[in-house]
């Protein structure tokens, strides 16, 4: 249960004289988040907004300068009765707004404290831009005249025409994305990476986000806003042209609000539609070349950042605005925080938390959901650069690591030690927060927990169940029909060679010539006879080789099985290599072998940890079957042993673009068969099956190392 604020205060008498009332500048607008009225106090010379209760709102309202906080206070306590403000929240909120210089009063300005308050406001700010690499703003320019000059020429843009119009575009657009989405995305890395397109980029880039941020700007003043702050800001590095559109906080309809978030996507988009139409229509070329970069600017950007709300752009605020719950990450935080210290360190919170039911979903879910995906964002690009720029994606990521992990957990530990709010159960909330950092790491670093690997394989046939042509030659006649039991030794095809005759002919005739003279050089000529029988035994084996080519004409089975051949009426006639594969002898009880790929990040596991393997077949899911592993490939290679393994196929390996049978990988895989053991339910070759590999177990900080490292020499390429 909370406990209550008190309401008096032993610092009331620091401000109970003083008469302030509000700056004439002030701008106020009443507005409803979820029913609720709110007073919303914008300053026009900053953009800075403030929300105030209506409690707080009666109290400014009523400072005009003459009276005391004293006496203006005891007035609007004794009519609001238990709503009323305590003097801790009063003395909070006068401070809060003479520091965004919206209350002035009867004595004389402090210049002094003035400039060390403008001083501490800058150290902020710049401690802000260093903890958030994704947020770096410098101000540079007051666009707005800029803004109201060109307003009249731009203001149709924001009609309902306008809107038609935008949609017919970027829709038209979004069609021929998708038509050709496999030419723009074929090595999109290298393609992006290479130097000459990260300059190219570094022009394209910063004039598609000014064109961003005037839409903002633009959207801001057709509704009556003031734009006073333009600047540059560092997008993962990259210097990018920002708007502060903060004014639209004040706007009335929060879809007002939500229309300026939008704008800025809405101009890039366009001008993504414009460089796709320009794209497919022209040939490769630097021409195209601009309008791809164009389009990844314009587009990936957009997805990734601006309109994603898990981050604190665009996206961000349009959520905020449409769900009418202001300061939505702010708030998320401080709900999670005061969650904890409630539950687990038993401290009653000096003020609840204001929310309602609908807010509290959001509060749970938006924090913990937002810090993992930049998190995730912020690693996934920093080791995308590391992969061609080592030093600047390593710096990224030790950036993010510190910014998102290191300093929090700093911070959540001074809290825990140092916070006077803890004083009284501090032992509580320490033991608790230690406790569960030593727990959390003897969980990752001592305690065993199950490993497996996973993979994917087809169902295959032993070697002797496949027969092969035993030499080239043109099939003249099938020697067995199609599901004929077959026993090994039985002829399948007869093939005919029109060289092979001749060959075999001068082979023997060869043989008979040496055969001929060598009894007469044994009496006469013993050096000549010693070459003949060289000559001789090169000879005989020369026709022993042409004899064996002669009966490997007809192919035969090896092993017992059913005959099963494809298409079997195109195979008279059709010319075979040596060692082609010509038919199958399908055992019996069907095939009992498994040939999986295994991904060069998992072979090491099953080569040296293996402890049992279990297979489910694609016809029969529900059951785990038991296996064991026979052969395996020594060396990794970049083909598959069946398309079904690629993504193509539906399986988990991205095949080469350039290969067009998609059976090479972009990178290694090392192949090993898998034995079912008997009694398994017969499948048909070539059938998916779902191979999982049991290990030793090992704590979970052991795992989660290993896969960090592989991931580091993955994309380090090392």
């Amino acid at each position: 249960m909370a406990e209550a604020e008190p309401f008096l205060s032993a610092s009331w008498y620091r401000i109970r004289h003083l008469r302030p009332r509000l700056r004439e500048h002030a701008e106020v607008r009443l507005h409803r988040y979820r029913g609720a009225p709110w007073y919303v106090l914008t300053d026009p010379l900053t953009g800075r907004v403030h929300r105030l209760a209506p409690p707080a709102w009666a109290l400014i309202a009523a400072l005009d300068g003459t009276s005391t906080v004293d006496e203006v206070w005891t007035e609007i306590s004794a009519t609001q009765g238990e709503a009323a403000l305590g003097q801790d929240q009063v003395i909070a909120l006068l401070g809060q707004l003479h520091a965004a210089d919206l209350l002035q009063g009867d004595a004389p300005p402090d210049t002094h404290e003035i400039f060390e308050r403008h001083g501490r406001l800058a150290r902020r700010k710049l401690t802000q831009n260093l903890l958030n690499p994704m947020a770096l703003r410098f101000r540079l320019w007051n666009p707005d005249r800029f803004l109201t000059r060109l307003l009249p020429l731009v203001g149709p843009l924001f009609s309902r025409w306008g809107f038609a119009l935008w949609l017919a575009l970027v829709g038209s657009a979004t069609v021929l994305v998708a038509q050709h989405w496999p030419d723009l995305t074929a090595h999109l890395g290298d393609r992006v990476l290479a130097e000459g397109n990260l300059l190219l980029l570094a022009v394209i880039l910063p004039a598609i986000k000014l064109l961003h941020e005037l839409g903002h700007g633009f959207a801001v003043r057709r509704r009556g806003g003031a734009v006073h702050d333009m600047g540059v800001m560092f997008l993962v590095l990259l210097p990018l042209p920002y708007i502060d559109a903060s004014a639209a906080s004040g706007f009335r309809s929060r879809w007002d609000r939500v229309v300026v978030g939008a704008a800025g996507m809405m101009v890039e988009l366009a001008i993504g539609a414009l460089a796709t139409f320009i794209w497919v229509a022209i040939e490769p070329g630097f021409a195209r070349s601009i309008a791809f970069n164009v389009m990844l600017a314009a587009g990936a950007t957009t997805i990734l950042f601006n309109a994603n709300p898990l981050l604190r752009y665009d996206g961000y605020y349009m959520l905020a605005d449409a769900i009418e719950i202001p300061n939505l990450a702010q708030r998320a935080t401080q709900y999670w925080g005061q969650l904890v210290e409630t539950h687990l360190f038993a401290t009653p919170p000096q003020q609840a938390h204001p929310h309602t039911p609908g807010e509290r979903a959001w509060f749970l879910f938006y924090a913990p959901a937002a810090w993992l995906y930049r998190q995730a964002v912020m690693l996934s690009i920093a080791l995308f650069l590391a992969g061609e720029y080592f030093t600047i994606g390593m710096a990224l990521a030790l950036w993010t690591l510190a910014t998102g992990l290191v300093l929090p957990m700093a911070k959540m530990l001074r809290h825990v030690v140092a916070s006077p709010r803890l004083r009284r159960h501090r032992a509580r909330a320490v033991g608790l927060t230690f406790g569960a950092i030593a727990g959390l790491a003897a969980l990752l670093l001592l305690v065993p927990a199950p490993l497996h690997t996973s993979a994917q394989g087809v169902v295959w046939l032993p070697e002797a169940a496949i027969v092969r042509a035993g030499t080239d030659g043109v099939v003249t006649r099938l020697l067995a029909t199609p599901g004929t039991a077959l026993a090994p030794g039985d002829a399948v095809s007869e093939s005919e060679d029109p060289f092979l005759a001749a060959r075999l002919a001068r082979a023997q005739a060869r043989v008979a010539e040496f055969e001929a003279r060598l009894p007469a050089e044994r009496f006469t000529n013993r050096v000549e006879a010693a070459i003949t029988e060289t000559e001789l035994a090169q000879a005989r084996a020369e026709l022993a080789h042409e004899q064996r080519r002669q009966a490997n004409l007809v192919a035969r089975a090896r092993a017992a099985g059913t005959l099963a051949i494809a298409r079997p009426a195109d195979l008279p006639g059709r010319y075979l290599k040596e060692g082609e594969i010509l038919a199958y002898a399908l055992p019996e009880d069907g095939p009992r072998i498994i040939r999986a790929a295994i991904p060069q990040d998992d072979i090491d596991l099953v080569r040296s940890r293996l402890l049992s393997v279990q297979v489910k077949l694609a016809g029969h899911l529900a059951d785990a079957l038991p296996a064991r592993l026979v052969r395996e490939v020594p060396g990794g290679r970049d083909e598959l042993p069946s398309r079904a393994l690629a993504t193509t196929g539906g399986g988990a390996f991205a095949p080469h673009p350039r290969d067009p049978d998609g059976l090479r990988t972009l990178a290694r895989v090392f192949q090993v068969d898998i034995e079912l053991s008997p009694g398994a339910p017969a499948e048909a070759f070539g059938a998916r099956a779902h191979i999982r590999f049991e290990h030793a177990w090992e704590p979970l900080g052991d795992q989660l190392w290993r896969r960090l490292r592989q991931l580091l020499l993955t994309r380090l390429q090392a």
